[in-house]
């Protein structure tokens, strides 16, 4: 006597072996699963950490636009120099 498995849409020549193939799928596709909530999980927590780092940097952008500012304001000219290696320079494009 055959047996099908409606899970797998396979035929198998014994009970015993079908519903080990079916547990041995169910088990797959709850590792695949968890797997894939792992994923999901730390991708979310790494968007988060990326997001509170721009916002930091926005707003020590603001906090050196704001000195600045206030700098020119008092003494007419400042004078910097700014490399292209400058990780600042990459970030904001100053020119």
């Amino acid at each position: 006597m055959k047996f099908y498995s409606e899970k797998l849409n396979s035929i198998f020549d014994s009970r015993e072996e079908c519903l080990e193939a079916e547990e041995k799928h169910e088990q797959k596709v709850a590792e695949e699963k968890a797997k894939k909530e792992a994923l999901t999980a730390e991708r979310a927590k790494r968007a988060k950490e990326v997001e509170e780092l721009y916002t930091a940097a926005v707003n020590a952008k603001k906090a050196y636009d704001d000195a600045l500012k206030a700098f020119l304001k008092d003494y007419g000219a400042f004078h910097a120099t700014f490399r292209s290696a400058d990780p600042f320079f990459s970030l904001f494009d100053l020119f």
